[in-house]
C-alpha cells in the first residue's frame, strides 16, 4: 500500500481548538487506484488540509473481483475507485454488487456542462449519476502527412470516400490498416442498435443487426478485407506493425490516444509526419457518429463514512483544471483539456498544429450509446466475428449468430 497524506491535523476526541477556531477532525479516505493516477491523488492530498487518502495501487483487471470479495466479508470496501474499464461502473451498481455512490445530487449541474458532448454517458446508469470520466477516447482519423501528400491521396472525410481511397491504394501496395478489431466502432458508425440503451428504460438495451445502418458498414469491412485495404487482425499484431514502420499505411482510424501511445512508441513513426482529420460519416449522415475506445472513470462507495468527502475528491479529479494539465491522455473536462492541449499546439513530432483543436472538435460526434454495460460487446464480437473471418467467412454473414449471442448475454445479465 502506498500512502499519501501528512501527519492528522485533528486529536482524539473529533476537535481541537487553535487561536480559538474549532477545526474539524480530519478525514482519511482509502482509495483505489491504478499506478497512472497516483501523482493526481497526491496533488489532492497535498492541497485539502482536511482530507488524508490512504492510497492503494490494485490491478486494474481484478478491480471488481476484489471489490465484490471485500463487500461480500464486509472489509476492505474503498470509499473511493478509479475504474480504467467503463463497464465496471454498470457491473458494480448491481442488487448483488451494490456498491456505487448516487452522485447526481452531489454534483453541480454546472460542473456537469463543463464535459464533452456524452463523456459522462458511461456513468449514467438507470438515470443516476454512478462516477465521473476522466478522459475521453473517441475515434479520429490519424494519417501521415507527407505520404499522403507523396501519394496524391485527399483525407476522405465519408466512409464512402475511405473505401474508395483503399482501394487506390492497395494497388499501389498500401492499405489502411486494421479496422479496429473487434470491429465494433466500425459497425456502430451509422447508428447500428448493437446493444444500444433505451432511454427512460431502466436495464432495457435494443439489439438489431438486421437493418442497413448495420449491414452497410459490415459489407464496407467486408471489401476492403477481401481487397487487401483492411487487414483482418488487430492493430497491434506484428503485421500490421510491420505495415506501419514500414510506410505501407498512410492512414488508418484510431482513437486520440493513439498518436501518444501507439502510432509514436509503437509504430515509431518519425517527428513531423502525423496529422488528424475529423471523424468519418456516411454520405447520408448529418454528422459523424464516433465511437470510442477507452477513458476511466471514478466513483465511490455508497456506504462510506464520508459522502461529501467522497463527492468531492472525485469531482476535483475529473474537473479540477491544475490536476487534469498534467494527465496522461485528454481530459473529458473542456476547460481542463484546453489548458492540457496547449503542448500539443507546439509539439513538433506533430506535422500539424491543429491536431489538438482537431481532437477537440471530434468529441461533438462521440456516440451516445457508449455506456457501460454489465456484459462486454467486444468479446461478444471476438467470439463470433472475429472467429468466423479467422474462418474464410465475413463480417455480414456473421451479424445473425451475432444478435443471438448478444440478445443471450443481455437476458443473462438482467437487460430486456
Amino acid at each position: 500500500m502506498r500512502i499519501l497524506g501528512r501527519s492528522a491535523l485533528a486529536i482524539a476526541g473529533g476537535l481541537r481548538l487553535t487561536a480559538g477556531t474549532a477545526v474539524a477532525q480530519e478525514v482519511t479516505l482509502n482509495v483505489w487506484s491504478d499506478p497512472v493516477r497516483l501523482t493526481m491523488f497526491d496533488l489532492y492530498d497535498k492541497t485539502h488540509d482536511n482530507v488524508k487518502l490512504n492510497v492503494t495501487t490494485i490491478d486494474p483487471a481484478g478491480l471488481v473481483a476484489k471489490i465484490q470479495l471485500g463487500m461480500q466479508s464486509k472489509s476492505e470496501v474503498p470509499d473511493v475507485i478509479f475504474m480504467n474499464d467503463i463497464g465496471y461502473a454498470a457491473q458494480l451498481s448491481t442488487r448483488r454488487s451494490n456498491y456505487l455512490l448516487d452522485l447526481t445530487d452531489k454534483v453541480p449541474q454546472t460542473t456537469l456542462d463543463e464535459f464533452y458532448p456524452n463523456a459522462n454517458s458511461p456513468c449514467y446508469i438507470n438515470g443516476k449519476l454512478l462516477c465521473m470520466r476522466n478522459d475521453i477516447a473517441h475515434d479520429v482519423v490519424w494519417y501521415d502527412k507527407p505520404l499522403m501528400e507523396s501519394l496524391g491521396a485527399k483525407v476522405p472525410t465519408t466512409w464512402e470516400e475511405y473505401q474508395a481511397l483503399g482501394d487506390e491504394l492497395v494497388a499501389k501496395g498500401y492499405t489502411l490498416g486494421s479496422p479496429m478489431v473487434p470491429f465494433q466502432a466500425f459497425l456502430v458508425s451509422d447508428g447500428c442498435d448493437m446493444v444500444m440503451p433505451v432511454e427512460g428504460k431502466d436495464d432495457t438495451v435494443k439489439i438489431d443487426l438486421t437493418t442497413d445502418k448495420c449491414l452497410k458498414p459490415a459489407r464496407m469491412i467486408d471489401h476492403m478485407m477481401a481487397a487487401g485495404s483492411l487487414s483482418k487482425v488487430g492493430p497491434f499484431d506484428p503485421a500490421v506493425v510491420d505495415l506501419v514502420k514500414t510506410g505501407k499505411v498512410p492512414l488508418m482510424i484510431g482513437p486520440t490516444w493513439f498518436g501518444e501511445y501507439v502510432i509514436k512508441p509503437t509504430y515509431e513513426m518519425a517527428p513531423g509526419k502525423l496529422a488528424v482529420a475529423l471523424p468519418l460519416k456516411w454520405e447520408d449522415q448529418a454528422q459523424p457518429l464516433t465511437w470510442s475506445w477507452g477513458g476511466g472513470v471514478y466513483g465511490g462507495w455508497k456506504d462510506t463514512a464520508h459522502p461529501a468527502e467522497v463527492a468531492d475528491l472525485i469531482t476535483w479529479m475529473s474537473s479540477d483544471v491544475a490536476n487534469q494539465t498534467t494527465a496522461v491522455t485528454l481530459p473529458a473536462h473542456k476547460p481542463s483539456s484546453i489548458a492540457w492541449g496547449e503542448r500539443l499546439k507546439t509539439d513538433a513530432y506533430y506535422a500539424s498544429p491543429d491536431v489538438f483543436d482537431m481532437q477537440v472538435k471530434a468529441a461533438e460526434y462521440s456516440h451516445p450509446g457508449y455506456v457501460s454495460l454489465r456484459f462486454s460487446v467486444e468479446d461478444a464480437i471476438v467470439k463470433i466475428v472475429s472467429a468466423n473471418i479467422a474462418k474464410g467467412q465475413t463480417v455480414e454473414s456473421s451479424l445473425p449468430a451475432l444478435q443471438t449471442e448478444l440478445t443471450n448475454l443481455a437476458k443473462l445479465n438482467g437487460y430486456t
